[in-house]
């Protein structure tokens, strides 16, 4: 299983989502927007099963890996990847946590190295 690296800061947190709750384009083959190098998504499942399905790129047909989260489990899934997720259950509740690298953040804030 992929491991967030220790360095990486929590970013931000999904609602809690359900099959009628949750955004319908994370059932459709998809690259986050808020995914890059250094960007990664972990799926937590509080009730239910979540099957997730990888890609090597948004053209192929069929996926390079699939992995199901199971209630009290959680998924970490590469930057970068092509993807979406399935419900294996009605009942399924879910969200997702994003941990980005220091230096991503620091890009992203356009911070310039500061002269004495």
């Amino acid at each position: 299983m992929l491991r967030i690296p220790a360095n990486c800061i929590h970013t931000r947190s999904t609602p809690f989502w359900n099959k009628d709750s949750a955004p319908a384009g994370i059932f459709k083959r998809h690259l986050d927007t808020g995914t890059r190098p250094g960007v990664y998504p972990r799926l937590s499942v509080m009730q239910g099963a979540v099957k997730y399905y990888g890609f090597a790129d948004g053209e192929c047909p069929d996926p390079d890996s699939e992995r199901v989260i199971n209630a009290g489990e959680f998924g970490v899934f590469p930057p970068e990847k092509w993807h979406y997720i399935e419900l294996l259950t009605d009942d399924t509740w879910f969200n997702v946590d994003f941990f980005v690298a220091p230096e991503v953040l620091l890009e992203g804030a356009k911070l310039r190295n500061v002269k004495k």
